[in-house]
């Protein structure tokens, strides 16, 4: 009988036992028990994949660590074995996927640095991986870390002139220049783009560290993985700050502090948000979407600090910036009231319930 709880406990503890003795074929028979009884838990799949790695049956293995990533939903650990598999299977395009689905899910956990570990895994394997360097250009900006952002611009504009797009590379190579206006390697990049050279294959544009592969053919994702673990990254519920709290923790019940995990919640989905072109288009301020997300990244790492006024100058240069989400000027609207500057709280917090999700909270946190 299916989902007998002491059968599976005893099946999963023998087949870890049989797994360290290295007694495979009993210990694919135990895990296989374990998952007839309970075919959506993780951990057999898991103690499977290890036991058919051992036997070299990597097809398998892989397919075992899939379905564990899937019924955790999106459990780190196991979404890198699984692009550690198909990189050991020579999967290049579907390993540099996963690792970018991996590194989408930590930085919605604000693990920046296992984002960025992940990203730049990816584009070894992907160079021309575009999201990619979107995401280490962003991050890296935010952190005031100049030089790899330029990098990380001046490989978008590689890609985008790779790919015909002259002007949009160009419009990078000015966001990198103002972030670095005497970088020589920069105007040797504008200069080779607008004469219609590809830049990245002269040796005088050190930033590049090194050539970049032709660019394929438009590839279809094959990866099922990385298309489960992207929908739980953009779909992802949790507080930006719950890794700081007990586990199971109910969600308040005062509606302003719910409205500002919501606002908070929605400003990271606009972080994760690709709009095809827009990260390379200026709103009427000048801005593209790929600045903007760095203005509302920088708002949310000073307000888990409790840097008040850094976070509200960042949110106001996100909002001139073109942002416009309801959530944006919530948030605005009560970092202004933790300062103390109730005028300018009162006209935002009016933006903000416009939109009845944050209407109530508005009117109460104003009065």
């Amino acid at each position: 009988m299916a989902n007998n709880v002491d059968l599976y406990k005893k099946a999963m503890k023998a087949g870890l036992l049989f797994n360290q003795d290295e007694e495979w074929s009993q210990a694919m028979r135990a895990f296989t028990i374990a998952i007839k009884e309970f075919p959506r838990q993780p951990e057999p799949y898991v103690g499977l994949a290890e036991t058919c790695t051992a036997l070299k049956q990597y097809d398998r293995a892989l397919d075992c660590y899939k379905r564990a990533a899937r019924y955790s939903d999106g459990n780190i650990e196991y979404i890198k074995r699984v692009a550690d598999m198909q990189e050991r299977q020579g999967q290049l395009h579907a390993a540099g996927q996963t690792y970018l689905a991996a590194g989408e899910i930590l930085l919605r956990r604000r693990d920046l640095d296992g984002a960025i570990a992940n990203w730049e895994r990816a584009i070894r394997l992907e160079p021309n991986l575009l999201t990619a360097h979107k995401r280490l250009a962003m991050v890296f900006q935010r952190q005031g870390d100049t030089r790899s952002a330029v990098r990380e611009y001046l490989a978008i504009a590689r890609i985008l002139d790779q790919m015909g797009e002259p002007n949009k590379a160009l419009y990078m190579c000015r966001a990198a220049l103002n972030l670095d206006p005497e970088n020589e390697d920069v105007r040797k990049a504008v200069e080779l783009i607008q004469r219609g050279a590809a830049y990245y294959e002269q040796e005088e544009v050190v930033v590049a560290e090194k050539p970049a592969p032709t660019l394929p053919e438009p590839v279809q994702e094959d990866n099922d993985l990385a298309r489960t673990v992207r929908q739980i990254a953009s779909t992802f519920a949790a507080d930006l700050g719950s890794r700081f709290e007990p586990v199971g923790k109910p969600a308040p019940a005062d509606p302003i502090t719910q409205a500002r995990q919501t606002a908070d919640d929605e400003l990271a989905d606009e972080l994760m948000r690709d709009e095809v072109g827009e990260e390379y288009t200026t709103s009427g301020s000048g801005i593209s979407k790929l600045q903007r997300d760095v203005y509302i990244g920088q708002a949310i790492d000073f307000q888990s600090r409790g840097n008040t006024a850094e976070a509200i100058a960042s949110l106001e240069k996100a909002i001139r910036g073109g942002l416009k989400l309801s959530a944006g000027f919530y948030v605005l609207g009560l970092l202004y009231l933790e300062a103390g500057q109730t005028d300018r709280a009162r006209q935002v917090l009016q933006v903000a319930a416009r939109n009845e999700k944050y209407r109530e909270a508005a009117a109460l946190a104003l009065k």
